[in-house]
């Protein structure tokens, strides 16, 4: 697996293109779109964030190239059996306001990505999670800076990062076969 999507590179290549969206916002629905539609392309989610790309901009033409590792990186990191999904965040760089507003963010933007198909789950534990992230969207991100309050926010980036991988390998399976801890004796 590559190195971790840099926010501060990602948020300057989508800056350069025609979209409403934050980097944060965009690659939440990244994400949920890949939850619910199997063989996600790179078309289909820029057809969700941008308005339009002139690739014979060279400014366009190289943001597009990094929203494409964006995507192969994350569609990758999400088919990772070692859990090696993240979402993409401000980082510890930004104040925890930034940091909680960009998680806000994602999450709403996770929840556009999973309206974009129709959530096909008879798991209980599915739409609890959704709906555990819906609630995590609608936070207040007014945070101080403090040691307590960056512990509590990496917490709820982990919930929401392992309930992603959890929404992902229940609605898109992985086709790895899975080994029973029976025939490893």
């Amino acid at each position: 697996m590559g190195q971790p999507i840099s926010y501060d590179l990602a948020k300057e290549a989508l800056g350069r293109l025609n979209t409403d969206d934050t980097i944060s916002s965009a690659h939440g629905i990244l994400c949920g779109f890949s939850c619910v539609k199997q063989d996600i392309s790179l078309d289909d989610w820029l057809n969700e964030i941008l308005v339009s790309v002139d690739l014979n901009n060279l400014n366009e033409k190289e943001s597009h190239q990094v929203m494409a590792e964006i995507f192969n990186s994350t569609v990758a990191q999400l088919a990772d059996p070692t859990l090696n999904f993240w979402p993409l965040l401000a980082d510890d760089s930004c104040s925890l306001s930034d940091q909680a507003s960009s998680l806000v963010q994602w999450c709403q933007g996770f929840l556009v990505g999973l309206g974009l198909s129709e959530v096909q789950a008879s798991e209980e534990e599915v739409m609890e999670m959704i709906k555990d992230i819906s609630e995590i969207a609608q936070l207040e991100v007014d945070l101080m800076d403090d040691e307590d309050n960056a512990q509590d926010l990496n917490e709820i980036i982990e919930f929401v990062r392992i309930g992603v991988l959890f929404i992902q390998e229940t609605l898109q399976p992985s086709k790895q076969d899975f080994i029973s801890p029976d025939q490893l004796h």
